[in-house]
């Protein structure tokens, strides 16, 4: 950001020398000082800074100028500027016009000519004491404004997980009590968040702690309901019951499923808190690409030949071994290859391609190179951000299916946690909206990021990571 700006208007240049030099003397180096000689050069002036994307801070006026006098001056600025202090020098200036600066132009202080070095020095420090005040005011009440935003977003997803919870145990009556008790342990706790929220970094705190707490206190219940079925199957296949009973399977598979979806849910969030908060250190390693990409397509090639999919491996020869966390590399392109998996029809393709980037400072992937190195990344202890390194190559593991096409305004929002594209689940698809969030997040956690590109009826996932830390 700019340093703050100051501007003093006096039509005699001696006067503004001597103001400029002494202005020098209190602010130093910490603003930037500029003159005009008449109020139309000043109001130039001012449009030139702010068009440079700098905050004028305090303006200096003296009321008897050729043309715009020094209040009509003052009072344009203020309607251009409210934040901006306006100060009056002046050995002519009467009641009358003080009064009209001080409604018109909010006047901060008067000081007449000559002025007095230690008053100058008193107005022009207290001054900018008070914008600097205002300006901080004005940043955190936009970052507290901004987090809690974050939080209603957050505390509703909640809410909408509590009302899917409380439907399931509608339709299982033997359920009811254990789901009933977390409904209202959810909305106890939904409320004791709602009145702890009283500053920004508080926020925050409450944010993580409530988080890791639900998921916690759900984990435990998940766990027993699962046994406990596992058992009564076993129970009633021993007894032939499950044979005799009609559509008794099918329950069975309904219960385990849903049972899985929730534990699914509660590891996700975990996961999201820890990553949040920076507590899971990292586990580097070399990874081989050639021989570490077979073990992960592994699991998903009975599931592609069922549905008719074609996978195919596209691997340079001579790729190089690269450093990175092995645990986080496969959470991520599993991810990626799963979401392909669900949304690829029968006779298309998945492709999974690798391929190095040569790179300098500034200039890391192909594209805006901006927005691929400046935006810093939550990677706590154990990680630089992006933007204070350059790394000399870069791999990049792309997943592409084809047969669905991602609309471009919603290419961002994916990877929102629990953020659906509307009327888009062609398949009916399942999942808990949030593993690309906690893709894009593991990513980030290893110095890399994911794009997404989608045209001409395909899509393409890209993992963005430095070859070598």
């Amino acid at each position: 950001m700019s340093k703050p700006a100051i501007i003093c208007v006096d039509d005699e240049p001696t006067v503004l020398e001597s103001l400029k030099i002494e202005l020098k003397q209190i602010v130093g180096d910490t603003c930037l000082i500029e003159t005009a000689e008449s109020a139309e050069e000043a109001l130039e002036l001012f449009d030139e800074l702010q068009t440079d994307h700098y905050e004028v801070a305090l303006v200096l006026a003296d009321q008897i100028m050729p043309g715009i006098r020094g209040d009509e001056f003052l009072e344009q600025i203020h309607a251009r500027s409210p934040q901006t202090l306006n100060v009056m020098i002046s050995g002519h200036a009467d009641l009358e016009v003080l009064r009209n600066a001080i409604r018109g132009a909010r006047l901060y202080r008067f000081l007449p000519k000559p002025w007095k070095s230690e008053e100058l020095r008193a107005t022009v420090t207290e001054a900018m004491q008070s914008y600097l005040h205002h300006q901080e005011i004005t940043t955190r009440t936009a970052q507290l404004q901004q987090i809690n935003q974050e939080l209603q977003q957050s505390i509703d997803a909640l809410k909408q997980t509590e009302q899917e919870l409380w439907q399931q145990t509608q339709r299982e009556q033997s359920l009811n009590r254990v789901f009933l008790a977390f409904a209202m342990q959810q909305f106890q706790s939904h409320q004791a968040v709602q009145l702890q929220v009283e500053a920004l970094e508080h926020l925050n705190q409450l944010k993580d702690r409530f988080l890791n707490s639900i998921s916690h206190e759900l984990r435990s219940p998940i766990s027993n309901i699962r046994m406990a079925t596992q058992m009564l199957e076993v129970r009633l296949q021993q007894s032939g019951l499950v044979e005799a009973a009609v559509n008794c399977e099918r329950y069975f598979q309904i219960l385990k499923h849903e049972c899985q979806r929730e534990a699914d849910l509660i590891n996700d969030l975990l996961d999201l808190n820890r990553l949040d908060t920076g507590e899971e250190p990292l586990n580097l390693s070399t990874v081989n690409l050639k021989l570490w990409i077979p073990h992960i397509i592994e699991p998903f090639t009975e599931r592609i030949a069922e549905k008719r999919q074609r996978l195919r491996i596209n691997l340079p020869p001579d790729l190089p071994p690269f450093t990175s966390d092995l645990s986080h590399l496969e959470r991520i392109l599993t991810e990626l290859l799963d979401n392909a998996c669900k949304y690829t029809p029968a006779g298309e393709s998945i492709t999974i391609t690798a391929q190095l980037h040569s790179t300098t400072r500034g200039s890391a992937f192909d594209g805006d190179p901006s927005d691929a190195w400046s935006q810093p990344a939550n990677l706590g202890r154990d990680a630089l951000l992006f933007s204070s390194r350059a790394f000399e190559t870069v791999l990049s593991i792309s997943v592409q299916n084809c047969g669905i096409e991602i609309p471009e305004e919603e290419r961002e929002r994916i990877f929102q946690q629990f953020y659906r594209i509307p009327n888009s689940d062609f398949w009916q698809q399942g999942g808990t909206g949030l593993g690309l969030a906690l893709a894009r997040k593991r990513a980030e956690k290893l110095q890399g990021r994911i794009d997404v590109s989608s045209n001409s009826g395909c899509t393409i996932f890209t993992l963005k990571l430095p070859l070598n830390w």
